[in-house]
């Protein structure tokens, strides 16, 4: 068994902060999507996550500087440290967006709306935040090329959806046309940072960026 080097330990605890990360930024996105579909305020909770998500960000920042300052880091673990920087932002972009949406719960109407897009939508890309946090994780490079052809699904049915809103018009309410499109926006960018953290892994583990 290979003894370990002083870095390791360090590495260690940047991964531990990421699957914190990965874990949190899930859970904020389950939470905002349980928001606007059964019209429960979870707003301050999802806000609550979403600044946590900032803070960790900060935390791997730091530990990624003292990790390059105090170890001079080969080729491979500096390429970790610098994708573990890049991820954490995307990470808390994803509690950002997912603040987002629960905050949309202020215009949808009394009667509610027709979610049904928006559930159809979220339900892939929760999967993909959740995989491409397993996949960057465990560096697993066929889930994240699964992230990413899951993506191109993502971006079909938002264009799909957007074109039925617009053609709807009218016969919508304004309230849930609004609601509608801004949701599926902001899924729609969660799913190309889901991308991002997958490109980041093949830099990882190939040190060429997609």
């Amino acid at each position: 068994m290979s003894l370990k080097r002083p870095i390791d330990y360090g590495l260690e605890r940047l991964n531990g902060l990421m699957s914190d990360m990965v874990n949190l930024a899930g859970k904020a996105l389950k939470k905002s999507i349980e928001s606007v579909l059964t019209r429960v305020d979870n707003i301050e909770e999802v806000r609550k996550m979403s600044s946590q998500l900032l803070f960790m960000m900060d935390e791997v920042g730091e530990l990624a500087v003292q990790l390059i300052a105090r170890f001079q880091p080969v080729a491979s673990d500096l390429r970790e440290i610098k994708s573990a920087i890049q991820v954490s932002y995307d990470f808390s972009r994803i509690g950002r967006y997912a603040a987002n949406i629960s905050e949309i719960i202020k215009i949808i109407p009394e009667g509610g709306c027709d979610f049904t897009m928006v559930k159809k939508l979220s339900d892939i890309v929760l999967e993909m935040v959740e995989e491409a946090g397993r996949a960057y994780l465990n560096k697993d490079l066929k889930k994240a090329e699964e992230v990413r052809k899951r993506d191109d699904q993502v971006d079909d049915l938002y264009a799909e959806n957007i074109k039925y809103l617009i053609q709807m018009g009218g016969k919508i309410d304004t309230a849930c046309l609004l609601s509608t499109a801004l949701i599926l926006r902001y899924l729609e960018r969660i799913a190309d940072h889901t991308c991002y953290i997958a490109d980041s892994l093949s830099y990882i583990i190939t040190g060429r960026k997609q």
